[in-house]
């Protein structure tokens, strides 16, 4: 790579203070804030309607909220119009210029520099050889694949030499392995070129895969911000343990509460030793959240397993994703690898085995993920 590519020099901090917004009277974003180190990737992560793609257009200065902040290496953006905050910006629809050419979409935007002629070509030039387009650059856009469009959209955000760069659900519309393909290509090169980078999806597979800290919203409000590892192993709601990644949850009262641990029974009426502090008093109304790699199945009751009706059995590569249902019709998750002694088959009779020590313990009244 072009040693003038690296753009690590530019990175800022990206901080986002106590934002606000509406639209005709109902909240879209409620006191979001959070922070995004310099050179790092973000993103938001939420269901539809969440605030996520509103919170990205007041980052680029193409909404005014109502009340908060925006800061970029110290300073407010605020005030400053998005033409000049250094911030580019790359769409789900990829808004190429269908009368020009590769080349030209490239170079839009770079006129409003000053910047010769020469610099100009140089520069276009320097982003097509980074997203591997260089042979295709007089190609108009309806000559290109979605990847490839995807990839001009990139370079033109790229080649203004943008501070922070924005892409609301940039890989949506392409097939399954054509987004990973590019999705490690957009890591690689973020990395290479050191810039801040914001990426807005419902995919948490794709965040994942992508960022190293997410921010998981819903209803306008942020619920967690953590790497993709906190927010698994240790999801703060039960929002966030349904909407990053799988999980069951099931219902139930604490009957004792000790020092080093505390029981549950559950609603199907089972008892639950949770060896954690106790952080429930006795009689509190409780969910508790299990992950489906922490259920075994097994054909014959063990201590503490919950018979359960297998309704189906999912082949996913090497492992078996059974669903089970509890007596009294709860859904619970398990995970296996194919070569375990475990029913596969509608409509069985198993017993299910909980790793007590993975699960997590909310409060009844907490809201649950809805995709």
């Amino acid at each position: 790579m072009n040693a003038n590519t690296k753009l690590a020099a530019n990175a800022a901090v990206l901080e986002v203070k106590r934002v606000r917004h509406s639209y005709a009277g109902a909240p879209a974003l409620n006191d979001v804030s959070f922070t995004v180190p310099a050179g790092g990737v973000a993103a938001l992560l939420g269901p539809s309607g969440c605030g996520k793609s509103t919170m990205l257009r007041v980052i680029a200065g193409l909404i005014q909220p109502a009340h908060g902040s925006v800061w970029l290496g110290g300073k407010d953006l605020i005030a400053v119009p998005a033409r000049e905050r250094r911030i580019g910006m790359v769409f789900q629809s990829y808004a190429l210029f269908p009368h020009m050419s590769v080349r030209e979409n490239v170079a839009y935007g770079l006129s409003s520099l000053q910047l010769s002629r020469d610099e100009r070509h140089a520069r276009v030039t320097e982003m097509l050889g980074l997203v591997q387009m260089g042979h295709l650059a007089d190609r108009m856009p309806r000559e290109l694949s979605g990847g490839q469009q995807q990839r001009v959209a990139v370079a033109r955000a790229l080649a203004m030499r943008p501070t922070v760069i924005l892409l609301d659900e940039p890989f949506a519309a392409l097939d399954r392995a054509l987004r990973a393909d590019l999705q490690a290509e957009f890591v690689a090169m973020q990395r290479a070129l050191g810039i801040t980078a914001i990426l807005v999806t419902h995919d948490q597979e794709e965040a994942q895969a992508v960022a190293d800290t997410l921010i998981v919203m819903n209803r306008g409000s942020v619920e967690q911000i953590g790497t993709p590892a906190e927010l698994y192993d240790r999801p703060a709601t039960p929002f966030v343990s349904g909407f990053i990644g799988q999980s069951s949850t099931m219902t139930g009262t604490v009957i004792s509460a000790e020092d080093d641990d505390y029981s549950v029974r559950l609603a199907v009426g089972a008892e639950l030793s949770l060896p954690r502090p106790a952080a429930f008093r006795t009689g509190s109304e409780v969910l508790v959240s299990v992950r489906p790699e922490h259920v075994r199945v097994v054909g014959t009751p063990q201590a503490g397993s919950l018979p359960a009706q297998c309704l189906q059995s999912v082949v996913q590569g090497a492992d078996v994703l059974h669903r089970l249902a509890l007596a009294d019709g709860t859904l619970l998750l398990a995970r296996q690898p194919r070569g375990a002694a475990a029913p596969e088959l509608p409509d069985s009779r198993v017993h299910a085995v909980i790793d007590t020590v993975a699960c997590r313990v909310f409060p009844a009244n907490a809201p649950a993920a809805t995709a």
